[in-house]
């Protein structure tokens, strides 16, 4: 299993339009084949909810890097998902946000074998994921969306 993340920040003025936009992304990842795609906000101190931090984190599952780059094709030629991209990357002013360091990629791999349930069911399949590099290319071609960064500490708590 294969994990990608998107973590950045949204104005709060432009969150009820972040909701919009990542329902769309969520059904528009699905066509394309991630079906597994989760976006988190982080919370203040203590899980206090009444502290928001603007910050967001998505969470793309891939069976594996094959799968990863599958989705990743499937985006770069689809139009709509380009232009669901170009939206989301002007609502978070993504230029800014790069050149800021508060946009940050990660990927992230299984290291312990998958239960024994599991493996049995998929006897062709090695239980243990194939080694991860990030993305070579990112996901668009004028503003990309993904890059081969690494996750930082910084603006993570």
């Amino acid at each position: 299993m294969l994990l990608q993340t998107n973590s950045y920040i949204v104005p709060k003025e432009k969150r009820a339009e972040h909701a919009r936009l990542i329902r769309r992304f969520r059904q528009t990842l699905n066509r394309l084949g991630c079906d597994n795609f989760e976006i988190y906000e982080q919370v203040g101190h203590n899980w206090s909810s009444g502290e928001t931090t603007g910050r967001f984190v998505q969470i793309m599952r891939f069976r594996d890097r094959r799968h990863q780059l599958s989705v990743q094709s499937a985006e770069r030629t689809d139009a709509s998902a380009q232009a669901l991209i170009a939206e989301f990357c002007e609502l978070i002013n993504f230029p800014y946000q790069q050149q800021q360091g508060l946009f940050a990629v990660g990927y992230y791999q299984g290291v312990l074998p998958m239960s024994l349930s599991r493996t049995e069911s998929t006897e062709d399949e090695d239980p243990l994921p194939e080694e991860v590099a990030p993305a070579d290319e990112p996901v668009v071609e004028a503003e990309p969306l993904h890059t081969s960064e690494d996750v930082t500490e910084e603006g993570q708590g």
